[in-house]
């Protein structure tokens, strides 16, 4: 595909992957508001504790193929194909583990209801890889726009299942019904769109070497698995279902913000820095507008999360979820942190450098670990454990791990890293200026007016969008200018964005 044809793909897919991604947002904060109030606290608990045996077993169903799929600069239909069973055998294996491993759960965590939902989700692996090669096909082919509207779609129909299925009075079994319906639709609508067909090619089709390139980058996700659900494993185990539920719910509120920009965002990141790196100096313009893109939405994200966190849980779940509030707002400050680590592993993947990528995931998983049983205990000392493990998550992520690893990693693919501290300057003072008028708006509030939380909530939301426009116009208009959509080199001072391969 030429560079023209990637601009105008690009230019196509950027409004409607925006777009979607807000769509996302939408129906999942809606969906949630109305489960909250169906179900109340102990069914996302008891959900939370099955989940992260889920996750590392939907890391090692893909085994880093999807990535390689995207990331390889030359691939024919039979290496597809033999990735393609390699999933299947994975899914399949990976739900015979997860059968097996049901008594297990039930004794680890003490409740015998955690043994049979482990049981029940056993299949969701199997569902999970049919799509998997399809869904990365379309990333590869740039049909951006198209797999975000699927996404939508896909999780609309499985929130909807899901609400059923609660107000039928299943409980818990609810939550299951959308962990199945999600990744069935998923698979359904991928295939329908991407025309490729598995064919039965297993051996001397020049896979070992996307096998070994994919390992690299399943050894990364894991270790990413672990310090984003060892913080859920420990609240789950000592502190039981609600604290589990409470903790469980604040930090997946947390990552909205991270996903809602992410998701997009890596979908382009990897394909365009793949076509990028032989033009080094291009390829350092694109990762620097990647990261500034980054900065410019996840650091007022950040911050003016922190200040309406107790709305935030309030309205969407009522009393019951009120204690949620102050764990949302602890873990807040470590959205900007989360939003360039989560983007960095695609540095390394477009720079053919997944080893070091896996080295460095190694070394964060283990510090994050250590300092989730620091919070803990130190939680307990205060009589507010799940706030300790919140703020060990926030202070480790933000000032211990973030900082070294993206040094690393822009080190690894030539890019000073002072450029990119530098480009940070107008959205950090733009969103100084909005954290404080969104506070005195809301002292004032509170003081002479007393609102309802939802009238509260929105307006401070009023209010903090509106001072970061004004204050940081010019660097909106920049990302106006070269959001998704185009890909030429920039000077030092203006890097931009995309550039993508076929």
């Amino acid at each position: 595909m030429s560079q023209e044809a990637v601009n105008q793909s690009l230019r196509r897919s950027g409004r409607v992957v925006i777009g979607a991604q807000i769509a996302s947002q939408v129906v999942s904060l809606s969906v949630l508001a109305v489960l909250y109030r169906q179900l109340g606290l102990e069914p996302f608990g008891l959900l939370g504790m099955v989940i992260p045996l889920l996750a590392v077993v939907r890391i090692l169903i893909a085994s880093g193929l999807d990535v390689a799929t995207i990331q390889e600069a030359e691939l024919t239909d039979q290496q597809v194909s033999a990735l393609f069973w390699l999933n299947q055998f994975l899914g399949v294996a990976m739900a015979v583990l997860i059968g097996a491993m049901a008594p297990a759960m039930a004794w680890f965590y003490g409740i015998e209801r955690v043994g049979w939902l482990t049981l029940a989700l056993a299949g969701t692996s199997i569902v999970s890889a049919l799509g998997t090669q399809h869904v990365a096909l379309l990333r590869r082919n740039l049909r951006l726009g198209t797999l975000a509207v699927v996404r939508v779609a896909a999780q609309a129909v499985a929130g909807l299942a899901t609400i059923a299925a609660a107000a039928a009075g299943w409980g818990v079994w609810a939550l299951v019904v959308q962990q199945y319906v999600e990744p069935v639709g998923l698979a359904l609508l991928a295939w329908s769109l991407e025309s490729w067909r598995p064919s039965l090619h297993f051996r001397r089709v020049g896979a070992r070497r996307l096998a070994i390139f994919g390992g690299h980058c399943m050894l990364s996700s894991l270790m990413f698995y672990l310090f984003s659900n060892v913080d859920k494993i420990l609240v789950g185990y000592t502190l039981g279902p609600a604290a589990l539920a409470l903790y469980g719910q604040a930090y997946n509120l947390m990552m909205k913000p991270v996903t809602l920009v992410l998701t997009p965002l890596t979908g382009v990141m990897l394909a365009v820095l793949s076509r990028a790196a032989p033009d080094r100096r291009r390829y350092a313009a694109t990762v620097l507008g990647f990261f500034r893109f980054i900065g410019a939405v996840m650091l007022p994200s950040s911050v003016g999360l922190l200040i309406v966190a107790p709305e935030v849980m309030r309205v969407l779940g009522g009393a019951e979820w009120a204690p949620a509030g102050p764990i949302l707002g602890a873990l807040a400050l470590s959205i900007l942190a989360m939003g360039y680590i989560n983007a960095t592993g695609s540095v390394f993947a477009s720079a053919g450098r997944a080893d070091r990528l896996s080295r460095a995931s190694v070394v964060i998983a283990a510090v994050l670990c250590t300092a989730y049983l620091v919070g803990l205990q130190v939680g307990r000392w205060a009589g507010e454990p799940v706030m300790g493990v919140a703020a060990s998550y926030t202070i480790t992520t933000l000032l211990i791990v973030s900082p070294p690893y993206l040094w690393y990693a822009l080190r690894t693919v030539g890019v000073p890293p002072l450029d990119w501290l530098v480009q940070l300057r107008p959205a950090f003072l733009a969103t100084v200026v909005m954290a404080a008028s969104v506070l005195a708006c809301r002292w004032l509030l509170i003081a002479f007016v007393r609102p309802p939380d939802a009238v509260l909530l929105l307006v401070e939301i009023a209010v903090g969008v509106a001072t970061y426009l004004l204050c940081a116009h010019r660097e909106l208009l920049w990302l106006v200018r070269h959001g998704l959509g185009r890909t030429t080199p920039a000077p030092r001072d203006d890097p931009q964005e995309n550039g993508r391969r076929s």
